[in-house]
């Protein structure tokens, strides 16, 4: 999960977060990834948003993204 993620989870958000899976040509396109970054094309991201569907942090595993959740008292919920 990015630091970003540590910094917003508790700043007054709800306490759902959704996980969406997320290609990574998407992510490069919406600025999650820095363009400097190479993924291979077509790998599965899976992002966690907060409530207000800002981002939370990324990763390539949904147990990582439900883990980060359920660790920062927040309550996963899968997005398709």
């Amino acid at each position: 999960m990015t630091e970003l993620f540590e910094s917003e989870a508790g700043a007054g958000q709800g306490r759902i977060a959704y996980i969406k899976p997320t290609g990574s040509e998407e992510a490069h396109r919406l600025g999650l990834i820095p363009a400097n970054v190479e993924l291979p094309q077509g790998m599965k991201l899976y992002v966690l948003h907060a409530e207000d569907g800002s981002v939370l942090g990324y990763t390539d595993a949904y147990a990582s993204a439900y883990g980060a959740a359920v660790q920062n008292e927040l309550t996963p919920v899968s997005v398709h």
